[in-house]
Parts: structure tokens; C-alpha cells; sequence
């Protein structure tokens, strides 16, 4: 299982080498391209699941496949946010992040929770043929997508423009607003993967594995709130711009109120308030740096981008599983809103982001 995961996980490393070829590439065709191959690779798994083979040659066969899927799929995003500003105009791109966000979260979450169900009463083998019907049916709806017109001067702009692989991560290093809002992603998944570990010790102090379940339930909730509701309304009285510490501050104040109660409903509705926060930012980072990028240069942030705030999720994981055995998991919690409180703090000092307006030329 762990060279599957890490089979699964090593594609989103290099994530950076592809930005320009995104950059130059029709992004309808490429999505296409994408889900049927990720359907194309599945094929062969669900093929070596059926037949009798060595156990050894099959499992690493199958994680062969499976990092090859994975290496499409992690393009999707990359492509999908590179696309939208073409298809979006400015002032609805926080309503597109919205609706996008749900779409992904419900999906996350709805199919997480029917996929014990299904294994009950579907073989993975049946599920999997699922699977491939649901990629072809995705690169048929982006068949649908009309595609508008390059200007001519940005197409020959691109055509000429000299790149390297590394392009993305040198226009993070070129702008502040960029390199904060990186650090602040890498950062961020850094910590939630210590969550990861932490939340086990959290539901086993509190209530044992139903309460960790109903946690992890919390946090879906929060962020699905967040990421729709919650951002809809703060979106209709503040600035974009300012929403980006608004919503580090609230995160870390309910977090740090949350490991300060003792009684668990109220941990539980404070932490749900916290990823309401989380998915606020979730909402206003994304619109912000579609806008703030020029076209020939949103694929090699974004890509460079999902390396560098991917990256260290596992890194996380691992760091705090070893300090789980030193530290509580309350001083991690404070240790996580501080973090937060910190890059609310950056945020509200950086002139560009704060001053941020939806649908203006900033």
C-alpha cells in the first residue's frame, strides 16, 4: 500500500516540467486527453484484477498503471484553472471557484461515503468499469466547451516568448504576492498533513473512533459551507483581496478556541467554523491568481505552483508523526493557528493583495 500511495503521490513532484507545454496546448483537447487517458490506464488494472498472475509481477504492474493515471489526473486541476479565466470573465471567477470547489468537495465527500457501500454490493471490478465510463463521459462534456478566440498578438507573444522549465517558479520568485501565496499553500498543507496524524489522536482523547469519524465529517462540512455559503456572503461586503486574512485570522482564532474547550459539541462547532474559514480562502486564493496572471502565464504558475504547495503534504505527515510522541495535540493545534494568524498578518501587509478587487484592472 505504501508504494502504491507513493506511486500515486510522486507525479505531482514534477508537476513544474509541464507548464509550458499547458501554456501552448488547445486546453479543451488536453482535458479530453487527460480523462481518457487516466480511463485508458485503467483499463490494464481492472484487466490484471481479473486474470491469475504472479502476486509480486501484478502488484507492481498495478502501481505502474496507477502512477501513470496519476500522471494525467494531476494535470486536471492545473488545466481547469488555466482554462477558466478563457471561458470566465473577470468579476465571476470567485463565483466559478465557488461552484467548482463544491463540485469537487461533494464529489470528494458524497463518494467517499458511498464507496464502502457500493464495494458491498459491486465488485471493485464493476466499480473500476464505473470508473472508466465516468472518464468518458467527462472528456465528452469537455468536447462541449467553446473554446474563444487567442488574440493574435498574445498567441504570437507565447509562441516567442522564451521559457525554461523552471519558468513558473522563477515568476513566483519575481512577485511577492505570488511568493507569499505559495509559501502560504506549502505551508498550509504541511501542517494538515500533521493534522492528519493529530485528528487520530484527537478523536482517540475525545471520544474514540466515532468521534474521529464525526471530525473528519466536521471538516467537511466546514469547508463545503466555506467554500459556498460563507464566501457568497462575505464576497457580497468585502474585497476580494481582504478576504485572504480575514480568513487566516477567523481559521486560527476558532482553532485556538477549539483546543482551549472541554466540552466536545462546542469543540466540534468551533471546528467547523475554522473550515468554514479554510474554505473561504479555497474560494478567493484561486480567482486571485487567475486574475492577477496574464495569459501565457497562468500554466507555469499553476504548475509550478501544485509542485511546490503539494510537495509538502507528505513531508507534514511525517515530520509531526514523529513529534506526535513529544507534543500534545493541543500545542499543535496552537502551533497551526499561530501559522495562520502569522500569514493573516502577511497578507494584510501586502498592498496587492489587500487592495484586490474582482472585475478591476489590478
Amino acid at each position: 500500500m505504501g508504494i502504491l500511495n507513493f506511486a500515486l503521490f510522486i507525479p505531482n513532484l514534477f508537476s513544474f516540467l509541464l507548464g509550458d507545454f499547458i501554456e501552448r496546448t488547445n486546453k479543451r483537447k488536453l482535458l479530453v486527453f487527460i480523462e481518457l487517458g487516466q480511463g485508458l490506464f485503467l483499463l490494464p488494472i481492472i484487466l490484471l484484477i481479473a486474470f491469475q498472475m504472479d502476486t509480486t509481477m501484478k502488484a507492481s504492474l498495478i502501481c505502474i498503471f496507477a502512477f501513470l493515471i496519476a500522471t494525467f489526473g494531476m494535470n486536471a486541476y492545473v488545466v481547469q484553472d488555466v482554462l477558466m479565466p478563457e471561458i470566465v470573465t473577470e468579476n465571476r471567477l470567485s463565483s466559478a471557484s465557488m461552484y467548482m470547489s463544491f463540485s469537487y468537495n461533494a464529489m470528494d465527500y458524497v463518494g467517499n461515503a458511498i464507496g464502502g457501500f457500493l464495494l458491498k454490493v459491486f465488485s471493485v471490478f464493476s466499480l473500476m468499469i464505473i470508473d472508466i465510463i465516468s472518464f468518458i463521459a467527462s472528456a465528452f462534456l469537455f468536447m462541449k466547451i467553446e473554446m474563444p478566440d487567442v488574440p493574435e498578438n498574445v498567441a504570437t507573444n507565447i509562441e516567442r516568448e522564451k521559457t525554461s522549465i523552471f519558468s513558473g517558479i522563477a515568476l513566483i520568485r519575481a512577485r511577492k504576492d505570488l511568493l507569499l501565496i505559495t509559501l502560504f499553500g506549502g505551508l498550509a498543507n504541511f501542517f494538515f498533513g500533521g493534522l492528519a496524524v493529530f485528528a487520530v489522536l484527537i478523536g482517540k482523547e475525545l471520544g474514540g473512533a466515532g468521534f474521529y469519524g464525526l471530525l473528519l465529517a466536521i471538516e467537511s462540512i466546514g469547508v463545503t459551507i466555506g467554500t459556498t455559503l460563507f464566501a457568497k456572503l462575505l464576497l457580497k461586503h468585502f474585497k476580494l483581496g481582504s478576504l485572504f486574512p480575514i480568513s487566516c485570522f477567523g481559521m486560527g482564532l476558532c482553532l485556538t478556541i477549539s483546543c482551549l474547550l472541554k466540552n466536545n459539541y462546542l469543540f466540534l462547532g468551533f471546528w467547523a467554523i475554522a473550515f468554514m474559514f479554510q474554505g473561504l480562502n479555497r474560494v478567493v486564493t484561486t480567482p486571485y491568481l487567475q486574475a492577477s496572471l496574464v495569459q501565457g502565464q497562468r500554466a507555469k504558475f499553476f504548475s509550478a505552483f501544485n509542485t511546490l504547495t503539494v510537495a509538502p503534504l507528505p513531508i507534514g505527515s511525517l515530520f509531526f508523526g514523529k513529534l506526535a510522541t513529544i507534543i500534545d495535540w493541543q500545542l499543535f493545534i496552537i502551533l497551526f493557528a499561530i501559522y495562520m494568524v502569522i500569514f493573516g498578518l502577511l497578507f494584510k501587509a501586502n498592498r496587492k493583495i489587500k487592495n484586490f478587487v474582482e472585475g478591476s484592472s489590478n
